[in-house]
Order: C-alpha cells, then structure tokens, then sequence
C-alpha cells in the first residue's frame, strides 16, 4: 500500500517536547487569545468601575462583546444575540440580564410581536462603548509592535488559511467539524 503523500505541516511526534522548546498552533493561539482576554478584562475592569459600576460588576471581554454587538445591531433579539457571538441561549441570558441590571442595555417590546423583545444600548453604555473600543484598537497596535505590514500581511494570510482549515475540516463520516462542536 502507497504511504500518504500529504503530510500536515506539523506532524503529531511520540515524544513530547518541553513547552518551550514547542508549542502546538493550537496551543499558541490559545495563549495569544488568553493574553488577550485577561489584558482585555483588567482594563475593561478599571473602565466600568471608573464609569460608576460596583467592583462585582465590571465588564468582561463577553460582556462588552455582548454590548458591543447590540450596539451594531440595535433592535436585535435575544437569540439573534446568541447567533451572532455562537454561544448558547442560557448565556445570553445571563450576560443580557447582567448588561440589563448595569442600566446598559434595554429590552423593549417588538409592536409586531408582543412575544419578542428587542435589544437597545442605552446612552449610559455609549462612554463604556468608547473608551473600550480605543482600548481595543491599542490592543491591536500593541499585539502588532515589531512586525512589519509584509509580516502582519503574512500573518492574517496564514491566520485566514487556518480559520478556513478548521471551517471545512471534515470528521471522519463527513461531518463538517465545526458543526459538531456546536452540537
């Protein structure tokens, strides 16, 4: 039998090497993300708690995601919400009662459906909405420092090319992975 000709670009290996010495594209992405979460959740900490919110209260990068998106997408309901950030009812739930409970968001009555409620970020979410959004283009930049444009050119390619890997990657059977995970 002819051995397989295409090899991924890192093979899986016996032995395991030290975390320093090689880390997996997964495991980098994870860190990069997790860095990027916990820089994210102290600043937006320090926001809401600057913009009148109780230290039990402040926002994190799900929450302003959350806002943010109902910000762009004023009128939207509840399970629009979820669609959108791909995360369950039950925590769009919770995270839309919370941004509620701030007085950052309203639920208000669809006239042609009394069955629906449409989201609205109220004017005391737009500072919050600003000084995080600045926040988040630094964060960009900071992410960013040292790398050309040709490197930060080659590097959303191959991040694009990855994210397409992983959208049509197929589980054995046929079955589009990143639909089953959704399951």
């Amino acid at each position: 039998m002819k051995e397989e000709e295409v090899t991924p670009a890192i093979a899986p290996t016996a032995a395991v090497a030290e975390p320093a010495e090689q880390r997996s594209l997964v495991a980098q992405i994870k860190l990069v993300s997790k860095l990027l979460r916990k820089r994210f959740d102290e600043r937006a900490r320090a926001v809401a708690l600057s913009e009148g919110a109780d230290r039990g209260e402040a926002l994190t990068q799900a929450q302003w995601r959350a806002l943010a998106t109902i910000y762009l997408n004023a009128g939207c309901t509840q399970k629009e919400l979820a669609e959108k950030l791909e995360i369950g009812p039950v925590a769009t739930g919770q995270t839309v009662d919370r941004l509620e409970r701030l007085s950052w968001i309203t639920r208000r009555s669809d006239p042609g459906d009394r069955r629906v409620n449409r989201l609205h970020v109220t004017d005391a979410a737009l500072p919050i909405l600003e000084r995080l959004g600045v926040f988040a283009d630094r964060e960009d930049y900071f992410a960013a420092v040292g790398l050309s444009p040709e490197k930060m050119a080659t590097l959303t390619a191959l991040l694009d090319e990855v994210i397409g890997n992983l959208s049509s990657a197929k589980e054995p059977g046929g079955v589009n992975s990143s639909a089953a995970t959704r399951s």
